[in-house]
């Protein structure tokens, strides 16, 4: 009877080792698997608080094995759709205020010009310097 109750002893331990090592194992897949799609997310929301203070992010590519890939390649072409649509409005506001300024001869048109003024260099800063130093480096 003694050896009955030894071998269910062992076969309890056996059983209790297996399920932590499995449940260790998938802890560490789990893991694994939660910082390559925590990352990305973390990269992106990164870049969308920047896109939200105005500043379009230098957008660098994610790591090789990361996960949401194509999300973030959708999600880059948005913002090279936006800075592009950005750029081409600052375009059309340079071409407008050169061929309004010699015009303006009222007070009135010359708030408005400095007005338009300041939104063409707001638009232009925003194109021409993305930000980049502030993000860490996710390739």
């Amino acid at each position: 009877m003694s050896s009955g109750v030894d071998a269910r002893t062992s076969l309890l331990w056996l059983t209790a080792l297996g399920a932590l090592g499995l449940g260790g194992v998938l802890g560490l897949l789990g893991l694994l698997f939660t910082h390559r799609v925590a990352g990305p997310v973390h990269v992106m929301s990164l870049y969308v608080a920047a896109l939200a203070a105005g500043r379009y992010p230098r957008l660098r590519p994610l790591r090789k094995k990361d996960e949401l890939k194509r999300f973030f390649d959708r999600f880059s072409e948005a913002v090279d759709r936006i800075r592009q649509r950005e750029a081409d409005e600052a375009h059309a506001l340079e071409v407008a205020l050169a061929a309004l300024t010699p015009l303006a001869t009222t007070s009135e048109a010359r708030e408005a010009l400095e007005t338009l003024s300041a939104l063409h260099t707001r638009k232009r800063q925003a194109v021409d310097n993305p930000t980049g130093g502030t993000f860490k480096s996710v390739t």
